[in-house]
């Protein structure tokens, strides 16, 4: 059951909007979005004057003036970078595991610009390949949103070899588990590239998708690596390697309009 703040607070999602913890955390000012949530929660943050306490209050960071302790809030500039992941690292932050927020310290940047930048469309620890990592929350909701279906393309290692009838029953749709629910994939693209090498092309990401695909059909992925997102390819970027990528470049290959 909703209450009035958070059918509001879920009115102005569906606008151009932002929650007052997105804007903080991509300002830079936090390392930690716990740290950034109990600002918010103390009062030490307001909107045009007006403390507001609510992580999750949505608002038109262009118009609205914020404060953090009574200093203006002023928002970055856009970065943009390619990344290929190695195998071993989460894309979310953690205190006691690598991330790839440990490698940014790759990239020379001011400390408040690395803490604004995440990944967009994160891969499992296990999972190698394409990344992208900014602080633009605009091209991170037009990625992640399911109804601009752009293609990530995945290689991938299999246990055995798969048959052309189980290639097609993974094509057309599939059940796979997601949490407690049971979710029923969208169409994709599967070629065979020799034994027991493919390539998968989907256009949605649900958490260790691609891997529960193959489980579903008796088969298991022992290698998976991402190879593109859009037209945006890994192309020769090292394992490890960052690459700045320009914000008319990336949102030409994603055919966005900027």
């Amino acid at each position: 059951m909703y209450s009035a703040y958070d059918f509001i607070s879920l009115c102005f999602k569906m606008s151009k909007n932002i929650s007052l913890k997105q804007f903080l955390m991509r300002s830079g000012k936090f390392e930690r979005s716990y740290d950034c949530i109990a600002s918010i929660k103390s009062g030490k943050v307001t909107i045009d004057d007006e403390i507001i306490t609510h992580p999750n209050h949505f608002f038109n960071s262009k118009k609205l003036l914020v404060k953090l302790y009574d200093e203006k809030v002023k928002p970055l500039p856009k970065l943009y970078f390619l990344f290929n992941k190695p195998s071993g690292y989460l894309c979310q932050k953690s205190a006691s595991e690598k991330t790839v927020y440990g490698l940014l310290d790759r990239i020379n940047l001011p400390k408040a610009s690395k803490q604004s930048l995440y990944t967009v469309g994160r891969l499992d620890k296990d999972t190698e390949g394409l990344l992208i990592i900014t602080n633009d929350g605009r091209l991170s909701n037009a990625i992640t949103n399911p109804k601009n279906e752009i293609v990530k393309r995945y290689y991938a290692v299999l246990e055995r070899q798969i048959d052309q009838e189980k290639i097609k029953i993974l094509e057309k749709e599939i059940e796979i588990s997601i949490g407690r629910e049971r979710y029923k994939t969208k169409s994709c693209k599967i070629e065979i590239v020799g034994g027991k090498n493919a390539y998968i092309s989907i256009s949605e990401g649900k958490k260790r998708q691609i891997k529960k695909m193959f489980d579903a059909v008796g088969n298991k992925v022992i290698y998976l690596r991402r190879v593109s997102i859009g037209n945006i390819q890994l192309e020769n970027l090292k394992i490890g390697e960052f690459k700045e990528i320009s914000r008319g470049e990336i949102y030409r290959k994603l055919n966005l309009l900027g």
